[in-house]
């Protein structure tokens, strides 16, 4: 809410008028989808042939395993949703209206790690460098952003990916580290071995569950060789349907599916680890044109809308999370559309926190000026939230224009100085200057300012790995190097 400061004299404010969305479906709407896709559950189940897995799954008696496939009773589930609901009642978090959200500061995250790095200099795609890597990591830490890296370093040998970031998290940020697909019992021992060196611990994620309705057992295999050790946590993630492709276009029957999946992915998860709850699903857009998955599409942003608004029924808590989206390959036209969309989007129904910064192309690549230009989208966005101050009483209107019809302009009167620090949003990358001004600044590109910024924020970072733990992080890594050059041909 927006209010005169208290050496003004200016109408009162009695409420704040701001924009939002509702999402598509009534209540009837989502318990008769909720209700199919727990028949899904029970009726088709979810395949799976890891042996291990089945039969701790089956020693919890809401499951059964029939025709290669887990079945789970829709009391079951049901279960799961209720224990949601009273967690979130527990937490005071009783769904309010999106209007009715309290104020929050809009915030800004990290990224998938990218394979490709949009070299800021010259926009061009490639592979990155391992100092680039670095780099990218140091920009991150400045950030304080925890989780995977931003970008994988492109000149090692694609069986030392994962090692090699992982090397380059340790010993270039604090917080960065582990989350990259790792299926090689072996190579994850290295992994936890270089994190206790460093002082960490390492964190293992296997995606267990496939679209359409599939759990992976490669994943599975993984996953259960080391969950409860005391030196690894054990992350496990959920389906990613793709509408048309890995589950049906059509609307409704795409969140039946995703909910399913997402629902048995949750039991699951809970009989595996003791983790119980249930995260935001997902129906993503796939282009039958192009034959690939597209971020950021108007379908993607009312496929959202469908799964934001189940969430909320499912848990009883407000959607919160949200994602910069688009397929662009660089911080161009297209990523601008697309970003500033879907983050707009996800923001009017309740979103407050926002991924995949400089993440483009889906997540295939990295662009470090993206995260500056998202950062500003962002704070956009975030003033449009905020909407306009609705006033009971105007005052004598007639009066304020009269005054500034007087003085040929309303830019000196009290009433507008004592206003427009709070009521206007100042971006400090998006410059509202004329051409001349413009010019006499020295006509600077958003995109040159953006990487000036990013390398003001990476020479910010401090971090440092003590010369004991560096140099047995650098020894795990080069017998591990050794070990899986020595198993490619001598790749390294």
């Amino acid at each position: 809410m927006i209010e005169s400061p208290d050496n003004q004299q200016g109408p009162s404010v009695t409420r704040a008028w701001k924009p939002s969305l509702t999402g598509p479906l009534s209540q009837a709407d989502l318990d008769r989808i909720v209700g199919q896709a727990t028949e899904v559950l029970w009726e088709i189940g979810i395949a799976c042939g890891h042996k291990p897995t089945v039969e701790r799954l089956c020693s919890d008696r809401g499951i059964e395993y029939r025709g290669g496939r887990l079945r789970f009773r829709p009391a079951r589930v049901y279960d799961l949703i209720e224990s949601s609901r009273d967690k979130s009642r527990a937490a005071g978090q009783e769904p309010p209206t999106p209007r009715e959200l309290p104020e929050e500061r809009f915030t800004l995250g990290g990224c998938w790690a990218g394979l490709f790095y949009c070299d800021p200099e010259t926009l061009r795609v490639r592979k990155a460098t391992t100092a680039e890597a670095r780099y990218m990591a140091r920009f991150w830490d400045a950030r304080d952003i925890a989780g995977v890296v931003p970008l994988v370093p492109g000149d090692v040998p694609p069986v030392l990916v994962s090692l090699a970031s992982e090397r380059i998290a340790l010993e270039e940020s604090r917080k960065l580290g582990g989350l990259l697909t790792v299926l090689d019992p072996e190579e994850i021992r290295y992994l936890i071995e270089m994190n206790l060196a460093a002082g960490r611990r390492y964190q293992m994620l296997q995606q267990i569950s496939i679209s359409p309705l599939r759990f992976n057992d490669e994943g599975l295999e993984a996953a259960l060789q080391f969950l409860g050790r005391s030196d690894v946590d054990v992350h496990l993630a959920g389906p990613i349907p793709m509408a048309g492709a890995t589950c049906p276009i059509e609307p409704r029957a795409a969140l039946v599916q995703s909910l399913a999946e997402e629902l048995g992915f949750c039991v699951a998860r809970e009989v595996l680890t003791g983790s119980r709850g249930i995260g935001i699903a997902r129906v993503e857009h796939f282009d039958l044109q192009y034959g690939s998955i597209v971020f950021g599409s108007p379908e993607w942003c009312l496929y959202r809308a469908m799964i934001l608004q189940a969430y909320e029924y499912l848990t009883g808590a407000p959607v919160r999370w949200g994602m910069f989206r688009s397929v662009a390959k660089q911080p161009d036209e297209q990523a601008a559309c697309e970003r500033t969309a879907s983050v707009l989007w996800q923001a009017l129904l309740g979103a407050r926190h926002f991924g995949a910064a400089g993440q483009l192309s889906v997540d295939e690549v990295f662009s470090p000026q993206q995260v500056v230009i998202d950062e500003e989208i962002l704070r956009y966005v975030e003033r449009l939230v905020g909407g306009l101050p609705v006033v009971a009483d105007a005052g004598d209107v007639l009066a304020l224009i009269r005054e500034g019809v007087a003085e040929n302009g309303f830019a000196g009167l009290p009433s507008t100085a004592g206003t427009f620090r709070h009521f206007c949003w100042f971006p400090s990358l998006f410059r509202h200057w004329n051409v001349s001004r413009w010019q006499t600044e020295g006509a600077p590109s958003v995109l040159s300012v953006a990487w000036d910024r990013v390398k003001e924020r990476a020479a910010q970072s401090k971090h440092r790995l003590g010369e004991e733990a560096l140099r047995a992080v650098e020894s795990i890594y080069s017998k591990a190097a050794a070990r899986f050059a020595s198993a490619t041909h001598g790749l390294v």
